[in-house]
């Protein structure tokens, strides 16, 4: 893979610089980008000043101190501040590059541990040129995700008789734990080669980081290859363990990685919702012990997730959040 400067391919400017505490809040005014990793960096709406002009939408902002490293696409103007960059591409970029080069400075972010932060070297950080961006950032269309989302928010029809108070479970009560497969048995590409190529999870404490390879999905066995919305939960991993995922892809786990089949139609809500019950019980897990095998089974869950998550279905989070950015 060929890689270049960050500043080959953007122009790396700092922001506006403005204090939070200093401006006014407005629900209906713009956006304020700080050095937060939530919210896609967006920590409050302020009333905009008309003397200082917003920074353009379209542009990714970088966190240099506090979250550092943080990237994210911002997709309506904003005010942004301290220790904040934002970039603009030098050439057309569509979001799906864009997102794509926040993920490869989220990447750098090992760099900067003990206080270090980014304001000079951003600049300079390597990442793939433009011809070696891989295919599936191509193929890939925010617009089709976001309809697929909500295609998969449907519910069983009986879900408004779950019972408001339900009680805890065994986790082997509610899902079917499937063990992922050894490296060993697999044989592994840094890189997608073709379509017959899917990510090959491992425990990590955030789910963008734990594709560890790529793996031929025709060289494994049929019961190991699990599609987009299957929950899985990370069973080792030393600080990595417990964390638990819904995927938005089709992989294979690896041996650290139990997959959870339910025993009942669960929507994706559902699944999001014990994906934090599940990750909730890692203090459970401290001092070397692990959520394996009958560990993991008989970790207490409720039988049937609270009204609130049959209710507020995912089109209506996208709804939310959209707004939110002012994308809509």
């Amino acid at each position: 893979m060929k890689t270049c400067k960050i500043s080959d391919l953007f122009l790396v400017d700092y922001g506006v610089d403005l204090e939070l505490n200093a401006l006014e809040k407005d629900i209906n005014g713009i956006n304020f980008v700080s050095r937060t990793s939530k919210n896609n960096g967006v920590s409050a709406k302020v009333k905009q000043i008309a003397s200082i002009e917003p920074l353009p939408a379209g542009t990714i902002t970088v966190a240099c101190g506090g979250s550092v490293m943080e990237a994210f696409l911002q997709m309506s103007p904003y005010y942004s501040g301290r220790d904040l960059y934002y970039l603009r591409p030098k050439s057309d970029m569509s979001n799906e590059i864009k997102l794509y080069y926040c993920h490869c400075l989220r990447s750098n972010k090992y760099k900067y541990s003990y206080g270090r932060q980014a304001n000079v070297t951003l600049p300079d950080l390597l990442v793939p040129t433009l011809d070696s961006i891989p295919d599936y950032v191509f193929a890939m269309s925010l617009k089709y995700y976001g309809e697929t989302l909500i295609k998969q928010t449907e519910f069983p029809r009986d879900n408004s008789n779950y019972p408001p108070n339900a009680k805890s479970v065994p986790l082997e009560k509610l899902f079917v734990v499937e063990n992922g497969i050894a490296s060993s048995q697999v044989v592994r590409s840094e890189e997608k080669e073709s379509e017959n190529w899917v990510p090959y999870i491992r425990p990590s404490y955030r789910q963008e980081t734990s594709i560890d390879a790529f793996v031929n999905k025709k060289l494994v066995s049929e019961d190991k290859l699990f599609p987009a919305g299957t929950l899985y939960v990370s069973t080792d991993g030393q600080g990595s363990h417990t964390f638990s995922y819904v995927s938005t892809f089709e992989f294979v786990p690896n041996s650290n990685v139990s997959v959870l089949i339910p025993r009942r139609k669960m929507s994706l809500q559902e699944k999001l919702y014990y994906a934090q019950c599940i990750t909730n019980n890692r203090y459970k897990f401290s001092y070397g012990r692990k959520p394996k095998g009958d560990r993991l089974k008989k970790v207490r869950l409720p039988e049937y997730p609270p009204k609130y998550v049959t209710d507020y279905t995912i089109d209506k989070v996208v709804s939310s959040f959209f707004e939110v950015l002012n994308i809509v």
